[in-house]
């Protein structure tokens, strides 16, 4: 499934529309003349037709519903996660001032480095699906520097004291960030959701109706109904990748006010 995310989202929505339309299309056509043919009440088979499709309707509405809300919601926390990361540094960055001359130019250019690594390192590693590594070698090197400063004045040693918390709390944001380019739909769940697509649109084809028209319209208009439902979970699966994404923008702008402040 790697390759939806090096297309435009305008690309895949055509794609997943343009394939449950052609799939709905060609069934209804190949299948017609045969339902046709072996149907005598046309009314009492549209009444079992309908119950079977308002039950699987159902049962695929509340198993696509609960994929795309936990889509969203990974999307979201991991949207969140990295804007909490860059808050950490950004204070960070500023509680460096209240050290001497000599730690604080050599705390603030590594706190640069890595801001300037994860726009443009980890982001291009996030959007191919590898894991970043030229960051976390950054904020290791950091770490090292800051935990050997000795602190010779009682309010330096609170000042440190609380910067080292929020270093520790930098790292957990960095790790999370790091583990949720990860958390992405298994393939499993994919071929059941797309199975549970065709299984509502063939049910659409044992439909009998007088004028071919009706039925091939309601047919189509299924079809492009779960098509945008798939493009829709599958353009948020991955939130590092494709064309709706989690971007830098948070570290950008910090970066800014560490440039021009």
């Amino acid at each position: 499934m790697d390759w939806i995310y090096a297309v435009p989202n305008w690309f895949l929505f055509s794609f997943c529309c343009g394939t449950t339309l052609l799939f709905s299309l060609a069934g209804l056509l190949l299948l017609r003349p045969w339902v046709r043919a072996h149907v005598t009440d046309s009314a009492e088979h549209n009444d079992l037709v309908s119950y079977f499709l308002g039950v699987s309707g159902v049962i695929y509405g509340i198993l696509l519903g609960l994929v795309a809300a936990g889509v969203w919601s990974n999307f979201q926390t991991l949207s969140g996660q990295v804007d909490n990361e860059a808050t950490i540094t950004a204070a960070l960055y500023q509680d460096m001032a209240t050290y001497p001359p000599a730690a604080r130019q050599l705390y603030q250019r590594e706190l640069k480095a890595y801001v300037r690594s994860v726009i443009h390192q980890d982001w291009p590693e996030h959007h191919r699906g590898q894991v970043p590594q030229e960051s976390s070698k950054l904020l290791r090197a950091f770490k090292n520097d800051f935990f050997a400063f000795e602190p010779t004045t009682p309010r330096l040693q609170v000042v440190h004291g609380q910067a080292i918390n929020q270093l520790n709390e930098l790292l957990l944001a960095h790790r999370l960030r790091l583990r949720g380019d990860q958390d992405n739909l298994p393939a499993l769940l994919w071929w059941v959701l797309i199975l549970g697509a065709a299984i509502n649109v063939a049910i659409s084809w044992f439909f009998v109706a007088a004028d071919p028209t009706h039925q091939v319209a309601l047919t189509c208009l299924i079809a492009l109904l779960l098509g945008a439902l798939l493009f829709l979970t599958a353009a948020m699966d991955n939130p590092f990748r494709g064309g709706f994404s989690v971007n830098p923008s948070a570290f950008e702008s910090v970066l800014y006010e560490m440039v021009n402040y």
